[in-house]
């Protein structure tokens, strides 16, 4: 699925509400405000009428209120089942990734209960709009092909290792001696399955072409989204696949290194967030949860 269809769906799992919060009060802010937030998202790719966005606030509420009741619970369990992994002075690799995995069956419970609203909304999308969001993305996809044109494999290493030790500095802080030699071993590993940036375009183009041409004569049609994945490039799914298994044994390694001030950094990060995970819980506890 492309970007604003994601944005759509309430782009909402686990790794997307820690991405967005840099600590207890942003993480709370941002959830109270995803709907306001999905909106400025959408509106960089289309603009929709007041009828349109309606129904999206309709079909948006009631997906936040089954969210806020019946998933924030489950993130602040398995977080505190992480912590708890921290206690046993065993290597965190093993545990950190039973994590991510729950975080991906969180995402898809999520995907699966939005898929109707999301179907909804795209059939009222009109021509003119869809002219427009194509125009947009083509846009945007040129925009970011020109800011890496020169990008030399030099300057693509820093970047991947600034992203990581970034990513990984949320959980352990600033990584350790061995850590960051198991990142330059990552990114040696990498460098085989690097694609050049013409390559990469294509890609990306022939994927949103493929969403355009499905929009544009089925969006009324039951089971578009089914058929989006139906016909979804099978070579390109097994390569995310591959890649999406490396990053999470790196992950793993990263975890496993971790040592004894990390892992009170991580425990304590983890407690924190299942605290608010609850409050939030909390917040929505007198409201009905809406039907599936």
């Amino acid at each position: 699925m492309t970007r604003p269809l994601r944005a759509i769906t309430f782009t909402l799992s686990l790794l997307a509400l820690l991405a967005i919060a840099g600590c207890s009060t942003g993480l709370k802010l941002a959830y109270d405000n995803l709907e306001r937030l999905a909106l400025w998202e959408i509106d960089d790719y289309v603009d929709l009428d007041d009828p349109q966005k309606a129904l999206f606030r309709k079909e948006f509420k009631a997906l936040h209120i089954w969210h806020r009741q019946s998933q924030l619970p489950l993130y602040a369990a398995d977080l505190r089942s992480l912590a708890a992994a921290i206690d046993t002075g065993a290597p965190l690799g093993s545990a950190a990734t039973t994590t991510l995995s729950q975080a991906d069956g969180h995402g898809e419970r999520l995907w699966e209960q939005a898929k109707p609203g999301v179907e909804r909304l795209l059939a009222t999308l009109g021509d003119g709009q869809i002219a427009d969001y194509d125009v947009k993305q083509r846009r945007k996809f040129a925009e970011e092909a020109a800011e890496r044109a020169d990008e030399a494999l030099d300057d693509r290493r820093k970047r991947w290792l600034r992203e990581w030790r970034n990513s990984m500095k949320r959980w352990l802080g600033t990584l350790n001696a061995q850590q960051t030699a198991l990142l330059e071993a990552g990114w040696n590993a990498q460098i085989a399955h690097l694609r050049e940036p013409a390559e990469r375009a294509a890609v990306r183009l022939a994927s949103h072409q493929r969403f355009i041409a499905g929009l544009s004569t089925g969006r009324k049609e039951p089971g578009l989204i089914a058929r989006f994945t139906r016909e979804a490039d099978a070579a390109e799914k097994a390569l995310g696949d591959a890649a999406q298994a490396r990053e999470r044994a790196l992950i793993a390694t990263l975890f496993d290194a971790a040592d004894a001030q990390q892992r009170r950094r991580l425990k304590a990060t983890l407690l924190e967030l299942a605290g608010d995970f609850d409050a939030l819980a909390a917040r929505g506890a007198s409201v009905p949860a809406a039907a599936p």
